[in-house]
């Protein structure tokens, strides 16, 4: 197997070493046969991918003639080398910012916190206004467990081990290659006898615990490394000397969808919520107890030698009257040592807070207050070195951890509140028909019924149906459970799918009913939060908020969560809806103007945004999308998901998750000096129109093509897709047929997997052309150049058509057999495909896609000439299945290897959806 040459030595190094074990491991499982057949179809991928069509239609009769074993063991070797070949490229990512601060450590590496916080300084922000904006700002990273990682963990896990050996063949001056390779060779052949299709069907309690791994391993400790870096940073642009230390807030925070995300789970049951938070908690505290242990161990401060301690009295003699036993063997172990007898209280006292029992920290504040006082103690007596080491990275881990790693997001559809209510209303004879009702009735009935004091819903709730009584019960299990020992865990309830005001005050209702706020919205205890997803809803949102605004009992909701209002932008939806530019420009404009009908109200607001990996869901570097958000909109605030493969890809390794917080956080803190685009009223102006011309274009083959749904079904494998294991939530929210109701994430990961990556590129092409025919280059040029949305629309774009390939595609076409539609869409998305790179490269200025980013263009080169095979067997699979039918012989195997083409594709192309 050859591949395409790095000009870098250490990643050419890497990428021969594990080349060298995948093959010396192949051998030996499968015998030099199986290397031969993976040289072959390499080689003729490469040759095809060169423009000979003889060499791709070589490698397609290769694949056809293969057996379904001969098959699998292709798929898996092809699988296994881009998985390595991930592997060298993070390391390289380490290397590349290594090398960048040895080579030049008085400049701020890009994207930095040191970079952030020295613009903000050269802007102009004093001293003062930095205090003012770090105390407001908030960045949360929420973690979803939307079904887009299609490796299982304990792939995962194998491949931490791999990178683990690379890097340290890296640190160390004079590594013993010989020991390293040994153990590569190991770990590998694991990885090779290792199943990739899972067994089972994914719990939603599995995939809480896979979304928890990362906070062990790599962000306990990335977490405090990131505000040193902010620490350091401020300290080197605002001189202590200038003023009073800057204090820092902890503006950094994580939350999770996973275990409360409903809308179309229906395995997220109340109870699941519960034993989610219940993990979360037993996790988190078991860091924290270890930490603290740790801790103990190392302040052994003899007051003998550094006096007596000012601080620890309350902390003592709490821990003496609530652990006796632990007191005296204290006394006769460490008699002088009273930071460590604190600690180990405090220890004691946070594993007593994992069983609930006497003594217990009630909430992660009074843990705090205990850590201050030893802080303070310290630094009173000769331990201030002391306090600001371990000792400040541990508070800042309880910071930002609490007793949950993360707040947990509550989500559910509109129509399911809806639904119940009506069933309510008409069981009680409230209303006889609630959802026939206007928007305007049903406004006017939902407020009545919170500002009444009486309940509307009865205690014994058995009369009513199953889907009523669980959404009943989950109001009730909130109501018990903040009330209880998950104080602070849960602040949010997300409303998917809303389309107007009354969707969001029939939650506030159900809240009342439950007791999670009093009549007329008085002390309510979650902020309830639209989700705006599709076109129509985005373009509606600031309507919804401003009539929500006005009404008296959801001003006084709001103003019992510190009256700003969150809002969720919905990309995914939006972009299937309306195409990739219209979308981009909907959430735009719908934050623009949702801002200011709270400025208008004096509420503050927080912007939630739901971004994909992929580029159709939003997805795209971390940094360039938040710097690419309306001015004035964030304001160092906001909330972010982290999804599917996102969340391995960066927090796998400690180097690249410190690096990736580093850059959204120093990207957040940029937002707060951001300035709108010199020329806002023209490039507006022409965004509309582009957006009008794309949404247009978009809509007339994916919407009003009348076999545009059997294209899909057709020319991708959105049926194997919906058969793999990759999550616990169904591909549909119900079972409706077409592409309105199918989930975004496997409609993109559809595309993904047949190359052609639609939802990444359809109509821009059109729009792009159309503006440089009306208004000239230059234009466009300059919105690149001095506008960061723009610049950012049109990269995203690049990445995907750079993926793209239309040479593979036309295979996945071929399989649909209906020729004049087949041939009438593809000739339609051909020509938007190649119309959309040639505006791409015009306005880039350059010869090819990614001309500007070199190393995202080599990547995508070195690794296609080994994903195309992948993609002749995907295609000759996805023929013998529909050639068999869903019973036929041998059925069970070609499902299972066609699963694992998916699963190869997406490595190599490092999306899925």
């Amino acid at each position: 197997m050859t591949v395409a040459q790095s000009t870098d030595s250490a990643f050419e190094a890497d990428q021969a070493l594990l080349t060298g074990v995948l093959r010396e491991v192949i051998a030996l499982g499968e015998g030099e046969d199986a290397l031969a057949l993976l040289d072959e179809a390499v080689e003729l991928g490469q040759r095809a991918r060169r423009g000979s069509e003889d060499d791709a239609d070589a490698l397609a009769q290769l694949v056809a003639d293969l057996d379904l074993d001969r098959m699998e063991v292709l798929v898996r070797a092809l699988t296994r080398w881009f998985q390595l070949i991930n592997l060298a490229e993070d390391n390289e990512r380490v290397r590349r910012l290594r090398g960048r601060d040895a080579a030049d450590p008085q400049t701020p590496r890009s994207g930095s916190l040191r970079e952030a916080i020295g613009l903000l300084a050269s802007s102009g922000v004093t001293r003062g206004q930095l205090v003012r904006l770090l105390s407001q700002a908030e960045l949360r990273l929420v973690m979803t467990a939307h079904p887009t990682e299609a490796r299982r963990r304990t792939t995962i896990d194998k491949l931490a081990r791999v990178f683990a050996v690379l890097h340290e063949l890296d640190e160390r001056s004079a590594p013993d290659r010989e020991d390293a390779r040994r153990r590569l060779l190991a770990t590998v052949q694991e990885l090779w006898g290792s199943d990739d299709i899972r067994a089972a069907e994914l719990t939603v309690l599995d995939e809480v615990r896979g979304g928890l791994v990362h906070f062990a391993s790599t962000l306990a400790d990335a977490v405090p490394r990131i505000y040193r870096d902010l620490e350091r940073a401020i300290a080197e642009s605002y001189p202590a000397g200038d003023g009073e230390p800057v204090e820092i807030p902890p503006l950094l925070g994580f939350g999770s969808w996973i275990g409360g995300d409903r809308d179309g789970n229906p395995f997220v049951t109340p109870q699941i919520t519960l034993d989610a938070l219940e993990l979360m908690r037993e996790q988190c505290l078991r860091l924290l107890e270890s930490g603290m242990e740790q801790l103990a161990g190392r302040l052994s401060l003899s007051e003998r030698l550094t006096g007596h301690p000012t601080g620890l009295t309350a902390i003592l003699a709490r821990g003496e009257l609530e652990f006796p036993e632990l007191a005296a063997t204290l006394a006769g172990l460490n008699p002088e040592e009273p930071y460590r007898r604190a600690l180990t209280f405090m220890r004691e006292r946070i594993r007593t807070t994992q069983s609930r029992g006497a003594g217990a920290y009630e909430t992660p504040a009074e843990l705090l207050e205990d850590l201050d006082a030893v802080k303070r103690s310290l630094c009173d007596g000769s331990g201030a070195l002391t306090a600001n080491a371990e000792l400040e990275d541990f508070i800042r881990q309880v910071q930002v951890f609490g007793f949950h790693y993360a707040r947990l997001d509550i989500r559910e559809h509109a129509q399911v509140h809806h639904r119940t209510l009506h069933e309510i209303y008409g069981r009680l004879g409230v209303c006889d028909d609630y959802g026939g009702l206007s928007e305007g009735e049903r406004l006017e009935l939902l407020q009545r019924q919170i500002a009444d004091r009486r309940p509307l819903v009865p205690t014994d709730i058995e009369r009513f149906s199953p889907s009523t009584r669980e959404t009943i019960e989950t109001f009730r299990m909130l109501r018990e459970t903040l009330a209880e020992s998950n104080r602070g865990a849960i602040q949010t309830y997300i409303v998917s799918g809303t389309e107007g005001p009354a969707d969001v005050l029939e939650v506030l209702l159900l809240m009342k009913e439950c007791s999670l706020c009093a009549a007329g919205g008085e002390q309510a205890q979650l902020r309830i939060v639209p989700l705006l997803e599709a076109g129509a809803t985005l373009e509606a949102g600031p309507r919804t908020i401003a009539a929500l605004l006005d009404m008296p009992v959801y001003r006084e909701a709001l103003r019992s969560v510190g009256d700003e209002q969150e809002v969720m932008i919905g990309y995914s939806d939006s972009n299937k809806d309306i195409g990739y530019l219209a979308s981009g420009w909907a959430a735009y404009t719908a934050q623009v103007r949702i801002a200011e009908v709270l400025r208008q109200r004096g509420a503050g607001w927080l912007f939630f945004h739901g971004r994909g990996g992929a580029v159709g869901r939003g997805g795209g570097p971390t940094n360039r999308a938040i710097r690419a958000l309306p001015a004035r909109t964030v304001g160092a605030r906001l909330k972010m998901t982290e999804q599917g493969e996102v969340l391995t890809a960066k927090y796998a390794v400690a180097q690249i998750a410190h690096r990736e917080l580093e850059l959204a956080t120093s990207a957040t803190l940029a937002t707060g000096r951001a300035n709108p685009h010199s020329e806002s009223a023209r490039f507006d102006a022409l965004m509309d129109e582009m957006a009008a011309e794309s949404a247009a274009k978009y809509r007339a083959i994916v919407a009003e093509d009348p076999d545009f749904v059997r294209f899909f079904e057709a020319v991708t494998p959105v049926s194997e897709i919906s058969r793999l294991r990759l999550g616990s939530r169904p591909a549909k929210r119900s079972r409706a047929a077409g592409i309105d109701d199918l989930r975004a994430i496997p409609w993109v990961f559809s595309w993904t997997q047949s190359r052609i990556l639609l939802p990444g590129w359809l109509g821009l092409g059109t729009a792009l052309r159309g503006a440089r025919e009306r208004h000239g280059l230059e234009p466009l040029r300059q919105m690149r150049d001095e506008w960061p949305f723009f610049e950012s629309l049109l990269s995203n774009a690049e990445m995907g058509c750079a993926k793209a390939d239309l040479q593979i595609a036309r295979r996945y076409v071929a399989l649909w057999h209906d020729v004049e539609p087949r041939e009438r869409i593809w000739r339609a998305l051909e020509a938007e495909l190649e119309l959309t790179i040639a505006e791409l490269v015009t306005i880039g200025g350059g010869d090819r896609l990614l001309d500007a980013e070199p190393v995202l263009q080599a990547s995508i080169a070195r690794r296609n000439p080994a994903v195309d095979p992948l993609s002749f067997v995907q295609v000759e699979l996805t023929r013998r299945l529909r050639a068999s039918g869903s019973d036929g012989d041998g059925s069970e195997q070609l499902h299972r290897v066609s699963q694992l083409t998916i699963n190869g594709i997406a490595s190599g192309l490092r999306n899925t959806g």
